[in-house]
């Protein structure tokens, strides 16, 4: 009887297992495939010399009126297509909704001190994250053609999610950035989770929302 209940109770253990394997093994399978058919789909179709309507400058961190590295790196890229006449206009897009902490407010200054002129410059103050940026670079600004800068980590994301709302983009890398691996890895899980915002058509946070 008792060795019975064994093998009855190894057999249940067995199950349980086996379905929490399938069950992590489907997790990773979509996030693989996500990721997958972000890369296929993201890639540049055409040499980066034909011009477009805007360069979206996506948003990181500033320092009251001082820009982040990586930030700096992004508006220096997004000014120089300017100047080479291949955008008319800049996107600056990120978090600018507070008195002490602006993010556009900092990248509209740089780029008027960097010489671009004002009428050139659109900010968008609600670009809390890279899906809200680019929806509402389509929704709210009706951009059809636009070269996204970004680090190149980023790049992938990005790109996809406004070809597959309608934008005419290619990316444009604005270098590398520290502690690659880690936004590397933040990236695998935050690809897979814009995908199926993308799928859904689901509405962004019209407030902040920190994740990605």
């Amino acid at each position: 009887m008792i060795l019975k209940t064994l093998k009855i109770i190894i057999k249940i253990i067995k199950l349980i297992v086996t379905f929490i394997l399938s069950i992590i093994f489907l997790i990773l399978s979509t996030f693989l495939i996500t990721n997958i058919i972000m890369f296929v789909n993201s890639r540049n179709h055409t040499n980066l010399d034909q011009p477009k309507e805007y360069a979206i400058v996506l948003g990181a961190s500033v320092h009251g009126d001082s820009l982040s590295g990586v930030l700096k790196a992004r508006m220096e890229t997004a000014i120089n297509l300017y100047n080479k006449k291949l955008v008319k206009n800049i996107l600056m897009s990120g978090d600018g909704t507070d008195s002490y902490y602006n993010e556009t407010a900092a990248m509209k200054n740089f780029a008027l001190k960097s010489g671009i002129p004002e009428e050139a410059l659109v900010t968008d103050e609600k670009g809390y994250n890279t899906y809200a940026t680019i929806l509402r670079s389509k929704e709210v600004f009706n951009i059809k053609s636009a070269y996204i800068i970004s680090q190149n980590f980023h790049l992938t994301r990005s790109v996809w999610i406004a070809r597959e709302i309608g934008i005419n983009a290619e990316g444009v890398s604005a270098g590398e950035m520290k502690d690659v691996w880690y936004y590397s890895i933040r990236e695998f899980f935050a690809r897979t989770k814009d995908y199926f915002q993308v799928i859904f058509k689901v509405t962004p946070y019209d407030e902040k929302n920190f994740l990605f």
